[in-house]
């Protein structure tokens, strides 16, 4: 027996959390997935340890009913925790777990103590229900759970609180009417109040299991059960506080950010231009034409200079390389001389194509910096020469590191379009109800197959996406093409598309794993500046930073000697005051 029993759910090895009251618990150990010795499993004694798939960390807390005794029992995740510190901190995203970590969120068992002795419950604390990326339309726990998943399995499981637990089934109903909830099951409760709590949910998700044919759901969807669980543990703790008198605490909430790959910075900085200076003496044009794509209005026209010529000076056959610039005729005629003159002093060709985008203006703007110009590439095949039947699309804020011979000669396999996967492409496909198959792709860079698109109604179908989805698109042409392209994108390997979070901690979901993040993040091939701060501002710290000013040291926007000292002073000293990046260069500099 213990005073306080908290579970801390892990599914695989990772920081190890744990106190006299945190105790790691591995959730379905049962099916031999992963080893981590350093956890209790939660396959001993009664248990359903087996069911983990589907029931997620609900094998852990039936574990715990059925085989602790205590009188305090709690349910954590290792990336979802609650805050014990009595002053809470500003920051409650973590990386790694530290003796800094442990003091800042209070994971000390005195604390602890502290905080049940004045609660009969503690939950993290309720939140505004929203799509991610869409904060501004606030839903009610009923839509959203429609949205997200399957709505009759709702149904069902209120019919059978309602016929079971008639006297929660009135707080249950509160929480679907409601637009506050707490997200992931996480409570701290008293021996009798949880002893009824787990009673009360897994008879209702066992009785739900029989009627509910989970067998054509995807393997996100049959998660189903804790889904479930998150709506009935908010109803049960609203039925306590009203019914038992429970004394209800919220306290804040922290998630584990995925970590931040262990590359050095100033090494693949290095590696890259390495590269770039290794490239052979200039070759003729050997090959078809490698069409390159890019969107550019005259704001962008020095930032599509260091894309291009970044492409000309990584290739050995320059010649081959035909860029296009889709814009609305708002490149001024002095911009269009200076990208021309960079283009062909480097060996490569540059056409323009003015874009009539009034057909286009009924379509979402949904961020300040965003123009018309993104959309520009859902009509680039009426505009392209006749000729061209495949191209290459590129932002204008990249940076191009191998040859992008390399791209064009990946195999289509038969799929429109090819992208790689987006730095938060889980919650962007789960905001437009996209197939858990679907992998959200980034449209920075994308290989088109234009002569599909000319047989394709493209104008409906994009009419037809935005009728369906258009009050979830956030992300502009990015998710009308993961609409329309959904399981039918051929997927590209991260690093031709190095998103900055990849050089970060990153809080987000992402739809590419940790393995595919490290080895994007230590051999790029094409560098996207996603984050707002690129790298032409002086509070951009991105490790490609100077790779950028390389380049447009060599176009007509070239920096002076001035700006350039004032600009690296600048960054100099915005990275000694980072504390948590020089801990980074120490851990990786001592791997």
């Amino acid at each position: 027996m213990k005073n306080i029993f908290i579970s801390v759910v892990y599914f695989k090895a990772a920081p190890l959390i744990k106190t006299g009251y945190l105790n790691p618990i591995q959730a379905g150990r049962a099916l031999g997935r992963h080893a981590f010795p350093e956890a209790i499993g939660d396959d001993t004694g009664v248990n359903i340890s087996e069911k983990n798939v589907s029931w997620n960390e609900l094998t852990a807390l039936y574990w715990m009913r059925h085989n602790v005794d205590a009188e305090f029992y709690g349910l954590m995740h290792y990336r979802r925790l609650l805050v014990f510190a009595e002053k809470p901190p500003k920051r409650l995203a973590f990386s790694e777990v530290t003796e800094r970590e442990i003091e800042r969120y209070g994971w000390k068992d005195d604390l602890i103590e502290k905080a049940c002795e004045g609660a009969d419950i503690l939950t993290p604390q309720m939140r505004d229900i929203y799509l991610p990326g869409l904060p501004e339309v606030l839903m009610s726990a009923g839509e959203f759970y429609a949205h997200q998943h399957h709505a009759k399995d709702m149904e069902i499981v209120e019919e059978i609180v309602k016929a079971r637990f008639p006297a929660i089934y009135p707080f249950l109903v509160q929480v679907l009417a409601g637009r506050k909830v707490f997200f992931n099951s996480i409570t701290v409760m008293r021996k009798p109040l949880f002893q009824e709590y787990c009673d009360f949910l897994f008879e209702t998700l066992e009785t739900a299991e029989q009627r509910i044919d989970t067998s054509g759901y995807d393997p996100y969807q049959k998660r189903i059960w804790g889904f479930l669980s998150e709506y009935l543990t908010n109803a049960y703790v609203h039925y306590a506080k009203a019914v038992h008198d429970a004394r209800v605490r919220e306290l804040p909430l922290t998630w584990g950010m995925r970590p931040r790959p262990q590359v050095a910075p100033e090494e693949v900085l290095e590696t890259a231009r390495r590269k770039r200076d290794a490239v052979a003496a200039r070759a003729t044009a050997e090959g078809d034409d490698i069409n390159v794509v890019l969107s550019v209005d005259d704001r962008y026209a020095p930032h599509a200079a260091v894309t291009m010529l970044s492409a000309l000076k990584t290739t050995e056959t320059p010649g081959r390389l035909r860029f296009f610039i889709l814009n609305g005729g708002n490149i001024s005629e002095a911009n269009r001389s200076k990208l021309t003159e960079t283009v062909t002093a480097a060996g490569g060709r540059l056409e323009f194509a003015d874009i009539d985008d009034r057909d286009l203006r009924f379509l979402p703007l949904n961020r300040d910096y965003v123009s018309i110009a993104t959309y520009y590439r859902l009509v680039m095949h009426r505009y392209l020469p006749a000729e061209v039947d495949k191209a290459i699309y590129i932002d204008a804020d990249t940076i191009v590191v191998e040859p992008l011979e390399n791209l064009w000669d990946i195999d289509l396999e038969g799929h429109p379009v090819a992208g790689a996967p987006d730095d938060a492409g889980f919650h962007q496909a789960r905001r437009l109800q996209l197939s858990a198959d679907h992998r959200y792709f980034n449209a920075g860079v994308m290989v088109f197959d234009i002569a599909r698109f000319r047989e394709m109604d493209i104008a409906d179908d994009v009419l037809s996406a935005f009728r369906r989805k258009g009050p979830y698109i956030v992300s502009q042409d990015q998710d009308l093409l993961n609409i329309l392209f959904e399981n039918d994108a051929k997927i590209l390997p991260l690093s031709w598309n190095a998103g900055t979070r990849i050089y970060r901690a990153n809080p987000l979901e992402p739809s590419y794993s940790e393995e595919e993040a490290y080895e994007a993040a230590r051999a790029p091939s094409i560098v996207h500046f996603t984050d707002v701060k690129k790298p032409w501002h002086t509070k951009c710290t991105h490790p490609f930073t100077e790779l950028y000013w390389d380049y447009r040291n060599l176009t007509p926007w070239a920096e002076t000697a001035g700006e350039a000292r004032k600009r690296r002073l600048i960054q100099k000293a915005r990275k000694l005051l980072r504390a948590r990046d020089r801990r980074f260069e120490r851990t990786v500099s001592g791997a």
